[in-house]
């Protein structure tokens, strides 16, 4: 009777194992590289839609980027961030329908590997794409197009088109950012003759936001030599204090893009503070390499950029 039983037990099991419809594990693939992110942004309405008269030069600037890693959705799950080049396997793909992709460009912050955070400024971009099972969607054949948010502000947009908007903090000091051709494009060009040079530079007040809100700093630039970057905030009710943003490096003769975020450094001193309106001054400061050829600094699109945060 034992015996009976347990046959008449397994074989339900079998019957109900066999009955099972196999998950189907076998996935697609999506194909992002760096190549796909160049030049991704569409400049072609932002005056209309931000109420201002960039010229071309500055449009062009808007969509040099350096972005590193995307951070993938599809079907409204998120498959986390990755870096490119990369081939993201996608489950469960419906073929009998498209699928819907959003991709957010992602960057070093402060060129820190450990530092990846999704570019803020973007307004959100889905595509309608088609997926099949153990083929490969390459978004080279309808790379994003993204679109800055109204919301966004510059207060200082520095492309060196005709001045600069930096300075010598010591009036004896001659040393500058002058613009001048380089690459095909106008930059900011400054030389220092020999290892005992040094630079050390301000910007013009910036007016900046106060709580509440996303702040940047986005740096172009080719250098032979280091960079240090800092910001002073002042009101006109508090004492004006620095903070050591960062710096550059020699690039090897490559153009990059830096970033940093000034969003902490504002909130904490307004709590400081409790100011209802700050000023931000950018610090540049630089000294000759060794060896006694002269050092060439080359910084370009210099954007401090804010919008609401969430």
């Amino acid at each position: 009777m034992k015996k009976t039983i347990l046959f008449s037990i397994l074989a339900c099991m079998i019957a109900c194992l066999s009955s099972c419809d196999k998950t189907d594990l076998t996935p697609a693939y999506i194909y992002i590289t760096a190549e796909d992110l160049e030049n991704c942004v569409n400049v072609s309405t932002f005056n209309t839609d931000h109420d201002l008269h960039f010229d071309s030069e500055q449009l062009s600037a808007l969509q040099q980027h350096s972005f590193t890693h995307v951070n993938v959705t599809v079907n409204n799950k998120n498959l986390g961030c990755w870096q490119l080049p990369c081939k993201v396997p996608v489950l469960g793909v419906n073929e009998n329908d498209s699928s819907t992709l959003e991709i957010v460009p992602c960057f070093k912050m402060t060129g820190m590997n450990h530092t990846i955070k999704g570019y803020p400024f973007f307004d959100r971009l889905k595509q309608k794409i088609m997926l099949r099972k153990n083929e490969t969607y390459n978004v080279s054949s309808n790379p994003p197009k993204f679109k800055y948010s109204t919301y966004t502000r510059f207060p200082m947009f520095e492309t060196f088109s005709n001045s600069s908007s930096f300075t010598p903090t010591d009036s004896t000091n001659t040393h500058g950012f002058f613009p001048t051709e380089v690459d095909g494009r106008t930059v900011g060009e400054l030389v220092l003759e020999d290892e005992n040079a040094s630079f050390d530079l301000k910007s013009v007040g910036l007016t900046l936001p106060t709580y509440n809100y996303r702040v940047f700093l986005e740096v172009n630039y080719k250098t032979e030599g280091d960079i240090e970057i800092g910001m002073q905030l002042s009101t006109a009710h508090n004492p004006n204090t620095v903070y050591p943003l960062g710096g550059i490096f020699a690039s090897n003769g490559e153009w990059k893009t830096i970033y940093f975020e000034l969003t902490n450094i504002i909130h904490n001193y307004n709590n400081y503070s409790g100011a209802a309106a700050t000023v931000g001054t950018l610090f540049f400061s630089g000294i000759g390499n060794a060896g006694g050829a002269p050092t060439h600094f080359y910084i370009d699109n210099v954007k401090v950029i804010y919008q609401p945060g969430s």
